[in-house]
């Protein structure tokens, strides 16, 4: 398993088997998290639904996280969502129209599908759906993963380490995707030691625990990859500590902080200089993407008002 524990993984750190990553693929998972941003911009945006827009602005962010590990999971796998992790789903390919449509609080493809786990009342039943799902695959020996993406707040919480204990007791299926963001604001001094202690303690239960760079997709790409394939092979469960950049911080005392700084750590940025250098970026071709993008974005929400206003059936 590439990267060391207590280790920052980087993009040159570690391999995907001794290959390397298509250009193709490159420029796919730069093409994702743009949309993923765009979807958060426009979500965020949505006056008339400001319980979504809220969850979306603060997703802002992740696009490297989410992306990295749903671009490539198999149609069979089953992705948990954390509410400020929504964006994941549209890196996993659900379509458009259904993320709007849920949005918009409509009956969709998303909410029944088998393969995503929504956002739960709490954080102890989404643990629980999560788990089931991945003790339910190894009872039918299949190869399939369950990706659970949670916040750093919640790995304080005493069923969070249960979820833990449970998946290596079981070596069950499952990776836990931690989202860290060093920025935001802990609620109260005695919940930041609990989280300051939360990944040292959780490497305790025997399982590979990950620390990488959030903002580079590659490097999160990478860690995915062979994450995976671990999990597929029968390895146990995999926890991966992502400290990302975000925009906008939870909290009413989040701290803003310099904009050259929020710039240079911005996982877009980050990833336009990679391809630049690679001579696979260009303005034209970004414009391209994002306007194919907000065509079909606009198609959706011109659906999903007309359906809000048409009777229920």
């Amino acid at each position: 398993m590439a990267g060391k524990v207590g280790q920052t993984t980087t993009a040159a750190a570690v391999s995907t088997g001794g290959s390397l990553i298509s250009h193709t693929k490159l420029k796919q998972l730069y093409a994702t998290m743009l949309q993923c941003r765009l979807l958060t911009e426009r979500a965020s945006k949505l006056r008339s639904r400001p319980r979504s827009a809220a969850l979306y602005a603060d997703a802002i962010g992740q696009e490297a996280l989410a992306t990295g590990f749903a671009v490539d999971l198999r149609p069979e796998d089953t992705i948990a969502l954390a509410p400020r992790n929504s964006v994941a789903s549209l890196a996993r390919g659900v379509p458009l129209s259904d993320i709007v449509a849920q949005i918009y609080q409509r009956r969709s493809a998303l909410e029944q599908a088998p393969n995503t786990v929504m956002p739960s009342p709490t954080l102890d039943a989404q643990l629980s759906l999560a788990s089931g799902v991945a003790i339910a695959n190894k009872k039918k020996k299949k190869s399939n993963v369950v990706v659970f993406f949670g916040a750093k707040a919640t790995t304080a919480l005493d069923c969070w380490h249960r979820a833990l204990a449970l998946a290596a007791k079981r070596s069950l299926p499952i990776i836990f995707v931690v989202e860290d963001n060093p920025w935001a604001n802990s609620i109260s001094s005695k919940v930041s030691e609990e989280e300051k202690d939360s990944v040292e303690k959780a490497r305790s239960y025997g399982f590979p625990v990950i620390t990488v760079d959030a903002n580079d997709v590659v490097a999160v790409y990478r860690v995915a990859c062979e994450s995976v394939e671990r999990v597929r092979q029968g390895g146990g469960p995999v926890l991966v500590h992502g400290q990302p950049y975000r925009l906008n911080s939870p909290g009413k005392r989040s701290v803003a902080k310099p904009a050259t700084r929020r710039t240079e750590r911005d996982p877009l940025t980050h990833m336009e200089r990679y391809l630049r250098n690679k001579g696979l970026f260009t303005p034209s071709w970004k414009n391209q993407v994002a306007q194919e993008f907000l065509s079909k974005f606009e198609t959706a929400l011109k659906a999903a008002r007309k359906a809000q206003r048409s009777p229920h059936k």
